[in-house]
């Protein structure tokens, strides 16, 4: 897979995008504004710098899945699995390797301080969806490859898990409303924009909370699933971080690295106390 198919698999986020624009203009969940606090242009240069470096990290994945299911050396060649089979367990797999990233970014110290980039955002809309350091971009990635490769995951099915992942990114951040009926339809096994919206909430017992990527049924089975129905009147973002000063873009790369975290609840988080 060269470079140039890569960038072209890029389409459907920059589609999604601009759909879930026009959707947040036309059924906002709520009234909030794009430029809060100097947000917007941070967003967007998180956004080119996350799929840039994504477009990157994806033609590795992508190397290293062909180069292991080619020499039939993942567990799924070894145990026999057969393609529809490793398909599915693969996608499974891929899922549960996020939450668990995911999870992960929440509960040991410094993850979180790069995991702060992306809950400091003081709006939740589809810019929201690829704010995050690169660091974090990173790290996620390693959970990825590391399933994939171990796994000897089908390149196809690496592909469209990743694909997958960007546009429903993109949908659960979006500032839509979503029929109730709808996301209770949904929310049993997928992740809908109310239950995302949850885990962007200030208050940390909800922010624990809600960390599957697609598939609902993993915050279930681990008891970490709050109910969809409190998404759409949580207050968004990270006590200590609402000003302009700390949305910049060079203020949001560097927050990782400061030697002090003024938030209230971050400091609850690397010191074990309570705020």
């Amino acid at each position: 897979m060269d470079i140039q198919t890569l960038a072209t698999r890029l389409i459907p986020v920059f589609v999604a995008l601009a759909v879930a624009s026009i959707l947040e203009t036309v059924i906002p969940l709520r009234t909030q504004s794009r430029r809060l606090h100097g947000r917007l242009p941070t967003n967007l240069a998180l956004l080119v710098i996350t799929l840039a470096l994504g477009m990157a990290l994806n033609f590795t994945l992508a190397l290293g899945a062909a180069y292991v299911a080619e020499r039939e050396l993942g567990l799924l060649q070894v145990l026999g699995a057969g393609t529809m089979v490793s398909f599915f367990v693969a996608i499974l797999a891929l899922d549960g390797a996020t939450y668990l990233a995911h999870r992960l970014l929440h509960q040991i110290p410094w993850f979180w301080r790069l995991h702060l980039v992306h809950h400091i955002d003081g709006a939740v809309d589809a810019t929201t969806a690829f704010r995050q350091h690169p660091i974090e971009g990173v790290l996620r990635f390693t959970f990825i490859a590391g399933t994939a490769w171990l796994l000897g995951a089908p390149p196809a099915a690496v592909a469209l898990y990743r694909l997958f992942g960007s546009l429903n990114s993109v949908l659960e951040h979006s500032n839509i409303r979503v029929p109730s009926w709808l996301d209770r339809l949904l929310v049993t096994f997928w992740v809908t924009p109310h239950m995302h919206k949850i885990h962007h909430s200030r208050e940390q017992v909800e922010t624990d909370s809600n960390y599957a990527n697609l598939f609902s049924f993993f915050d279930r089975l681990f008891g970490t699933y709050t109910p969809s129905s409190r998404g759409t009147s949580v207050a968004y973002g990270i006590r200590g971080y609402d000003t302009a000063e700390h949305q910049s873009l060079a203020a949001v790369l560097w927050l990782p690295f400061r030697r002090t975290i003024r938030a209230d609840r971050a400091r609850a988080r690397i010191t074990n106390t309570t705020y």
